[in-house]
């Protein structure tokens, strides 16, 4: 029983490695991110994530999530293409449906490991890279003030078995269950304050939840405060007034009351470039509205 999928500070802006019904969402953009955990620990977790979305067509748009996770001799990760579905249920509300279709790659580098002799190991023989195909469902209800989310990434509960002189060696990678969720409280024309959760579930493991409270000023500069149940707590610094490009930095510390071995501090990143879509997306919302009235 190992570790499970990394978890991102700013889950937010990378919910299409999430929920694919988070695609077409915010329109056509290019996001990136960047995690690098256990600061000053050789190999320690190094995250990236890469999302592409489309502009909306018929209500309909198409993505592409890549995640790459490496820590010391492993990297594993997947790559995907998304796509969305809008309905409008109301005026300011929309629910986006959607599914996730691609594969979960891990490759291990047996050459750096650190071996305390060079004799032979028939163990290792069983390690070995792999590629998996990965499908998942999602949805994403989604209005002016609030926002909920729920998918399962990869519903294919995917086994590896090898047997090599006599030794065996089963892997299985479990399906992930997202639940997320945030909304707006607008507190005058320039503040407002935008909670926000992502809860993460797996057998066999821990649950987790990340809980963040943002202020948004004049939807032009955030500043948040979080904690996750495992004994970690973060601050996080957002630039949203810029027409086409949104960038933030994150810094995750843990709690000093903590029992936790190590409590090594984490610094994220995610820049994310708008292709100007937004507005085109206003005027797609203002012609449904319209066909409803």
């Amino acid at each position: 029983q190992a570790q499970q999928q990394p978890n991102f500070l700013f889950f937010e802006q990378n919910m299409g490695i999430y929920n694919p019904a988070f695609t077409g969402s915010e329109g056509q953009f290019v996001g990136l991110g960047y995690r690098a955990a256990w600061s000053g620990i050789e190999d320690a977790p190094r995250a990236t994530s890469l999302v592409y979305n489309t502009k909306e067509k018929n209500k309909a748009s198409w993505g592409i999530s890549f995640l790459s996770d490496k820590v010391y001799v492993e990297n594993q990760g997947m790559v995907s293409v998304d796509y969305g579905y809008r309905l409008q249920l109301s005026d300011n509300t929309n629910l986006h449906l959607g599914i996730k279709a691609g594969a979960n790659f891990n490759n291990i580098d047996l050459e750096k490991l650190n071996r305390i002799t060079q004799e032979n190991n028939e163990a290792l023989g069983n390690i070995q890279n792999y590629l998996n195909p990965l499908l998942g469902v999602g949805a994403y209800l989604k209005s002016k003030t609030y926002f909920f989310g729920l998918s399962v990434p990869n519903f294919l509960n995917t086994k590896r078995f090898k047997e090599i002189n006599g030794i065996q060696a089963t892997a299985t990678d479990k399906p992930h269950l997202y639940a997320s969720g945030g909304f707006a409280w607008k507190l005058n024309n320039t503040i407002s304050l935008e909670p926000a959760f992502l809860y993460r579930m797996v057998s066999d493991a821990p649950n987790q939840v990340t809980a963040i409270g943002k202020i948004n000023f004049k939807d032009q500069l955030q500043l948040g405060v979080g904690v996750s149940n495992n004994d970690y707590i973060s601050a996080m610094l957002a630039f949203k007034g810029m027409k086409l490009f949104d960038f933030g930095y994150g810094y995750e510390m843990g709690q000093r009351t903590s029992s936790t071995a190590l409590r090594a501090n984490t610094h994220e990143i995610f820049m994310r470039f708008k292709f100007g879509q937004s507005k085109a997306n206003n005027e797609t919302q203002k012609e449904d509205n319209n066909k409803v009235q």
